[in-house]
């Protein structure tokens, strides 16, 4: 049902300074990935369902910025999009037990946004992933796995830690239109 790389994994080319961290070759091989949460990074199920039941059902997405941007470079590749397009670009901490276990950032190109997605405008503080997997057009592409500094300029300053991080990426298509999703775990996670 969806497509999982499940021996490598390939964070995309960029040329953005701020994007230092998916923007080299690097192959990952399962064994290479940290236990703690290795099985969170390959699960193709809903990541929010997981972190519900991981909570006791202590969930709650709290968004931090939604709002019309231009994608970063890797994203537009990502989403074949021009990079002059516009998107709305989404950024959450998802709370499990009232503390951040993961930053996501949701990339929705505006040609996306049409039809039955026209909704995602104004997605306020509902959880994108539970609508993604509600979706029966849904479908999931490889996940791009990276190691990410913590103080990188691409977690918002109140998320950032002095140490790595791991995070994944992916496409989705909803009725044939494109969105990305990120997922970067914090050092609060606990499963």
């Amino acid at each position: 049902m969806y497509a999982v790389q499940h021996n490598r994994y390939y964070p995309v080319s960029s040329y953005h300074p701020l994007e230092s961290d998916w923007k080299d070759y690097h192959t990952y091989t399962g064994s290479q990935l940290p236990a703690s949460v290795k099985p969170w990074l390959l699960d193709s199920g809903s990541l929010t369902q997981r972190l519900i039941k991981a909570s006791g059902g202590h969930f709650k997405v709290k968004v931090l910025s939604q709002s019309w941007q231009r994608p970063r470079l890797s994203e537009c590749l990502l989403l074949n999009m021009k990079t002059r397009e516009r998107a709305i670009i989404r950024e959450v901490a998802l709370l499990c037990n009232n503390e951040p276990w993961v930053y996501a950032r949701s990339v929705l190109p505006g040609r996306s946004l049409t039809g039955h997605l026209r909704r995602l405008r104004k997605f306020k503080d509902s959880s994108l992933g539970e609508m993604l997997f509600r979706d029966p057009t849904m479908i999931r592409f490889p996940f791009q796995i990276a190691s990410i500094a913590g103080g990188s300029e691409q977690i918002p300053a109140a998320l950032r830690q002095p140490q790595t991080l791991w995070g994944r990426r992916c496409r989705f298509e909803l009725a044939n239109k494109p969105i990305m999703v990120s997922e970067i775990f914090l050092p609060a996670f606990q499963p």
